[in-house]
């Protein structure tokens, strides 16, 4: 019960941050947000003791790494794009997924994703690979490295 009263009071103070307005319609769909969320992770089993598939205190220093690899990733795209036809070579293919709970396959491919000139398309948790479309084959050989996948490994520990 301290989990939810927690989690309803993060939700609230960070509401409140975001939005700043208190008109009663605003108010009424913010109570009506936080209720269905706070519902929801009560329901699912997420709150309470148990172990955490992620570690949140690495995850700041996680969404700071990543938030790098957009904005580098950003600056390619718009020099292929600009250099022309040449930078451009789409491709699809197969990388390696690592051994993460359902929890970080989702934070990986979502963050394949976020990065621009690449796409997370399938995830084919038995053949343990990720099916990824990338503007560049570098996109996919930078995949392949694995930095990403170490890094959503690092926030299981």
């Amino acid at each position: 019960m301290r989990s939810l009263l927690t989690l309803i009071t993060v939700l609230v103070v960070f509401w409140v941050s975001n939005s700043g307005m208190f008109k009663p319609l605003l108010l009424c769909l913010g109570v009506a947000s936080i209720a269905l969320t706070a519902w929801l992770t009560w329901r699912l089993g997420i709150l309470g003791g148990g172990k955490r598939p992620i570690s949140m205190v690495r995850l700041p220093r996680y969404f700071a790494w990543l938030a790098i690899q957009v904005v580098q990733s950003n600056i390619d795209v718009v020099r292929r794009v600009w250099t022309g036809r040449a930078a451009i070579s789409p491709t699809v293919a197969r990388v390696p997924l690592p051994a993460l709970s359902d929890a970080g396959k989702v934070i990986y491919a979502n963050s394949i994703t976020l990065t621009p000139g690449t796409v997370a398309m399938d995830v084919d948790a038995p053949g343990g690979t990720l099916l990824v479309h990338a503007l560049s084959r570098d996109g996919i050989a930078d995949l392949e490295s694995g930095e990403m996948a170490r890094r959503v490994q690092g926030l299981e520990r």
